[in-house]
């Protein structure tokens, strides 16, 4: 069962307690920093990655933070949903 967890600027996917996908960030007063996705090769393509950056994005809505998106791949899925507009840094 996959679960998504938060640890010291990483947010992971874990599968059978193996992790299979993170997010690293690094916070930087009022900014959340994305600076790298990675997911396993034999998970690629299920949408791991998109769900870590919907879950850092809700982490800096509740945290009041405002997203640099520094790792290609994050500033992509942002670009592409307009409703995470909102913590984009302008």
């Amino acid at each position: 069962m996959k679960t998504i967890q938060r640890d010291n600027g990483i947010f992971y996917i874990e599968d059978n307690e193996q992790r299979v996908a993170e997010l690293a960030y690094e916070q930087e007063g009022s900014f959340m920093v994305i600076t790298h996705t990675q997911v396993s090769e034999t998970e690629q393509g299920r949408g791991l990655a998109t769900e870590l950056v919907e879950n850092a994005v809700n982490f800096a809505r509740e945290h009041g933070l405002k997203i640099k998106p520094v790792c290609s791949f994050a500033k992509t899925v942002i670009d592409e949903h307009s409703e995470f507009q909102d913590v984009l840094e302008k």
